[in-house]
């Protein structure tokens, strides 16, 4: 059939289905403004706003009945994706708000950072701090003050910590109260945690890097978490790819690091024999036939000194050794013809073994740090310059910065000269 423009029995049709797609597209985009909320706007003013060539193919459109279920297949599937996708995003969402803003104050009543409200609690718990407020006679000993207060102040001197160094980018972040939006695009509902550096290499590093370390875990909304992650999962894809083929140039052997699973050559020999003589015995020639018997009853002769040895998998039971030798040499006769269990035993074998050289991505991604902490330090900078380039947030945490400190924690003295150079929160 010639489906040409030029075709003059088809030109109607064409036009039709051009009508309908743009009638289409109005009444999708009328349902996306619908749902999310975004705009209450009426079909008269949404036309109002289109061009003039637009409003006279929707005035040509006329009655044409444009509901849901006349809508074209692609569009009816979109419109069932934001459907499933609104009915989980009460499920995908964090239950409370991820900041508190409770501010820890010293003996001196000076900000030193924004704690949680469960943490606050604990210290109040533990007798080392009482709830209180930034007015000098503000004190509140108990918790009916808590909405008011928003704060506690601690009933020892802490030692050490950076809460004095007043003018950097960190101590204005530790101090300043974060708000519970999106950073991407400033919602205010349905947020999730989104870690910068991500979780699968953030778990594996010390904890030194991950312990009292929020600073790189921030608010998005579930549409920005999928975009974001689809850029992420791109780069630890390049990432993991880059040291695979490393690894296998130096261990010589061609994608050896690639997947979990490899095909056991021998074990896919004898499933194609077993196969082969199930479906095709009849028309194959006595020498083939002879070759493949071969194969399939010296694997399953394997299975059954398996079977005496006590190493078999599938559950079996355990043969004595002399019932064991019995059935060997029952199998091995060639005058004894295969059973139907026995081929269709050697068919099912999995031929795919676990892969004794492969490193999943994040364990080879981590490894190849070596531990080292200035590799470390610009491992999780590169990921924070990362987000920014591809989120491109306007609503982040007052004195968030790429070049804040990666480590939480004092230098121990045992420590090597290798982290002194690092900077710590």
């Amino acid at each position: 059939m010639n489906f040409s423009m030029t075709n003059k029995t088809t030109k109607p049709l064409l036009v039709g289905a051009t009508l309908l797609t743009a009638s289409s597209a109005f009444c999708y985009s009328m349902y996306l403004l619908r749902k999310k909320n975004e705009t209450k706007v009426s079909k008269n003013n949404f036309l109002s706003r289109r061009n003039p060539h637009e409003n006279k193919i929707h005035d040509e459109v006329g009655n044409v009945d444009i509901s849901e279920e006349n809508l074209p297949p692609h569009i009816r599937r979109e419109i069932e994706k934001e459907r499933r996708f609104e009915a989980k995003r009460e499920l995908i969402s964090m239950k409370s708000p991820m900041y508190d803003n409770v501010f820890m104050l010293d003996n001196n009543r000076e900000p030193m950072c924004t704690i949680s409200l469960k943490k606050a609690r604990w210290y109040v718990r533990k007798g080392i701090a009482e709830w209180s407020s930034f007015m000098e006679h503000g004190n509140q000993s108990s918790d009916d003050g808590l909405e008011e207060a928003k704060c506690i102040k601690l009933l020892f001197e802490p030692s050490g910590g950076n809460y004095q160094n007043t003018g950097t980018p960190e101590n204005l972040y530790l101090k300043s109260a974060k708000q519970n939006v999106c950073v991407a695009c400033g919602s205010t509902d349905h947020h999730m945690r989104h870690y910068i550096v991500p979780y699968a290499y953030r778990t594996l590093l010390p904890d030194q890097y991950k312990t009292h370390m929020s600073h790189d875990i921030v608010i998005l909304c579930p549409e920005c978490h999928v975009s974001c992650e689809k850029l992420s999962k791109a780069k630890m894809k390049s990432m993991e790819n880059a040291l695979r083929d490393d690894l296998s140039k130096e261990v010589g052997i061609e994608n050896a690091f690639c997947s979990p699973v490899v095909d056991d050559a021998e074990l896919h020999h004898v499933r194609s024999c077993a196969i082969a003589l199930a479906r095709w015995r009849c028309t194959m020639p006595e020498d083939k036939i002879e070759s493949h018997e071969k194969v399939v009853r010296g694997y399953l002769a394997g299975i059954v000194n398996a079977k005496c040895c006590g190493e078999n998998e599938d559950g079996d039971k355990i043969m004595m050794k002399d019932e064991a030798q019995e059935h060997k040499k029952r199998i091995l006769d060639r005058s004894v013809p295969l059973t139907k269990q026995q081929l269709q035993k050697a068919c099912s074998v999995n031929y795919r073994v676990k892969n004794p050289h492969y490193i999943s991505g994040s364990e080879l991604v981590v490894r190849s740090l070596r531990g080292d902490a200035k590799k470390i330090e610009k491992f999780v900078v590169d990921w924070r310059k990362h987000f920014i380039e591809t989120v491109n947030p306007k609503f982040m945490p007052v004195g968030w910065c790429v070049d804040n400190p990666v480590v939480c924690g004092r230098q121990d003295e045992g420590t090597s000269s290798e982290a002194d150079c690092v900077k710590r929160w």
